[in-house]
Parts: C-alpha cells; structure tokens; sequence
C-alpha cells in the first residue's frame, strides 16, 4: 500500500519537526509574547500531523485485513490538545492586549505561568511520542499487505509476533498512563504542589492578616501608653525580626516549590525523551527484521527462477540429444540394411560370376574340341 507507506513517511518528518521546534527551547522559560508565538508556530504543525492521521484512518478503514490498527482514541486526544493549545493562545494573547491597552507593556513582558508553559510542553511531547508509536504501528500494518510477506508460515509468524509485542506494549501504554495520573511524576505530584501552594498562601495570608493586626494594636498601644514607649520599640524590633523571618521563610518556600517543579519537569521531560528513543530502536529493528525477510525472500525466489532456467535449459539439452541419438540410430539401422542389401547383391553377382566363368571355360573347351576335328 504505497498510499499508507508515504502517509508513514509524512507522519514521522512531521514528528521530528514538531519536535524540533518543541524541544529548542524549555517553554518554562518563554515570557508571554514568546509563549504565544511559540503557539502560532507549533497550533498549525499540530494541525497539519492530526490531518495525516485522520488521512491514515481512511486508508486502513479501505483495507480488508484484520486486526486493524485504531487510531480513534489517539485522534481525539490531538483534537483536545489542539483545542487546549489554541484557547491558552487566546488567553495569553487576551491578557498582553489588555495590560498593552492599560500602558503598562513592561508588565506584560514578565509576567508568565511557568507551570502552565510546562505542562503545555509536557502533552505536546507526550502526543508527538503517541503518534511515533502509532506511526510504527501503521507502518507494520502496512508491510503486513505485501505479497512477499504472505507466502509461507515463517513471514506470518514473524508479523503475528511483532503485533502481538505491539498489542503488549499497547496495554503496557496504557496502564502506565493511568498509573502516571496518580505517580510522583503525573498528577499526584501536580495536586500535591498546588495543595501545598494553597497551604501556603493561606498559610501566609493569616501571618499578614495577624501582622497588620499586631500592627495596629501596637500603634493603639503606643498613642494610650507613651510612657512605654521603650517597652513597645523592643517589642516592634522583634516585629520587625518576625516580620523578617515570615518573607526569608516566604521567599525560600517558593524557591523550594520552583526547585521541586523544575525536577518534577525535566524528570518527565527526559522520560518522555527515552521512550521516543525507544520507540526509535524498536522501529528501526522491526524495519531491518522486515528488510532481512524480504531480502531472504528475493534472494530465495531468484535462486528458485534461476534454478529453473538451468533445469528448463538442462531438459531442453536432453531432449535434443535425445533427438540427436534417434536420428543417428536411424541413420545406422538405414546404413545396416543398405549393407545387407549390398551383400545380397554383391553375393548374386559372385554367383553370376562364377557362373560366367564355367560357361566360357565350357565354351572355351568345346571351341577347341571344334578346331581339331575340323583339321
């Protein structure tokens, strides 16, 4: 099916472009303009990989073998991924409009969502490494219709095993997805963060609510108490102490939360990196297995065609020397008669010959008897 062959050719230089361009650069680390032409590059590639998909479906669906790859849970998780990418471009683009129309452009260059980019960047690998693995699939499928592969026992086993390995690591996918979404590297960890987050913005909003009231407190207390006024500038130092303890805490709980995001990030990112190469390696050796059998298969057929032309050529020799040898023992029965016939002949003239001889001796002697009594 050369149709699905080039569709797999497509799909896997669409892949490793989009990657590419995903990959150049941690969409952690994008201000907002970036992010949001990041988006605009990245939206019509994604668009462009789901249409050859959705090509690939159609041709499969044209086929009349069983089983049949089902690409139909992978193509609507690319249409939901587009669908996510193209709302958070509109978001971001919204809000740079907003705060651009508000006079204040400086402050839309740096404020950004880190974990929003990152985990963005995450479901874009994670549906690129899919659709490499659904590539492979189709493209298994496809050497599956050669003829080459359908002609004895061994070429059908090979293909049985590798799509029942497939089939395996299909149920092995998805069992890790849903194991993913409550693991330290997929969901769990993702709730666990913001429930900490939480924790701590409340954590800090009751520290300030309680420091503006100590504050308070502290000014009321001062005006109605001058004469302590010493006692309450000891007692606004250690204010100011705690107040200076609560932002060092603050600030190293978010360092803490960013350092934790980071690894939590680049831990998926480099798992999502070794799957790909394995998805790669395990590609490349079903295609030189294919390759092997079908140059096995050339090269058995041609020795068979060649093996035939000497057998064809062989038996063509012997029916003529065959021929050859009938004619020549024709030819030696024809010349055996012949010398038969001449030695009948030959044995008739003998006698006729011997017979002449006894008639002129005869005629000879009663010739001379003749002369004497004529004297």
């Amino acid at each position: 099916m050369p149709e699905v062959r080039q569709l797999c050719e497509k799909i896997e230089k669409q892949v490793a472009y989009i990657r590419e361009k995903a990959g150049a650069r941690p969409w952690g680390n994008f201000s907002r303009p970036a992010f949001v032409g990041n988006l605009a590059q990245i939206i019509p590639e994604m668009e462009e990989l789901y249409s050859l998909f959705l090509l690939a479906r159609t041709e499969v669906e044209k086929t009349a073998q069983s089983p049949k790859p089902d690409f139909a849970e992978h193509i609507k998780d690319m249409a939901q991924l587009i669908t996510v990418l193209k709302r958070n471009r509109e978001m971001e683009e919204g809000r740079l409009d907003k705060l651009k129309s508000e006079g204040i452009n400086s402050i839309a260059e740096t404020i950004t969502v880190p974990e929003l980019y990152s985990d963005l960047e995450q479901k874009t690998l994670s549906a690129l490494l899919k659709s490499t693995y659904a590539s492979e699939r189709l493209r298994v499928f496809d050497r599956r219709q050669e003829p080459t592969l359908q002609s004895n026992g061994s070429q059908k086993n090979i293909l049985e095993l590798l799509e029942r390995k497939e089939n395996e690591l299909e149920d092995l996918r998805k069992k890790y997805e849903e194991n993913r979404k409550n693991t330290f590297l997929g969901l769990a960890e993702k709730e666990s963060s913001i429930e900490i987050e939480n924790e701590l913005n409340e954590i800090t909003r009751k520290m300030e609510a309680k420091t503006a009231l100590l504050k308070k407190q502290f000014e009321i207390t001062k005006e109605n108490f001058a004469q302590t006024e010493k006692k309450f500038s000891e007692l606004q130092e250690r204010l100011l102490g705690v107040e200076e303890l609560e932002s060092q805490a603050t600030g190293r709980t978010f360092e803490l939360m960013t350092m934790l995001k980071k690894e939590r990030d680049y831990a998926k990112k480099m798992l999502i990196e070794i799957e790909h190469e394995t998805i790669q390696l395990r590609n490349t050796y079903s295609k030189e297995l294919l390759g092997m059998q079908e140059e096995k298969i050339t090269l058995k057929n041609s020795l068979e065609d060649r093996y035939m032309r000497e057998i064809d050529s062989l038996k063509r020799e012997v029916a003529d020397k065959s021929k050859t040898i009938n004619h020549l023992q024709e030819m030696v029965t024809s010349r055996e008669k012949r010398l038969e016939h001449i030695d009948e002949e030959n044995h008739k003239l003998k006698l006729a010959n011997a017979t002449y001889h006894k008639h002129h001796t005869v005629k000879t002697h009663f010739l001379k008897k003749g002369k004497k009594h004529s004297k």
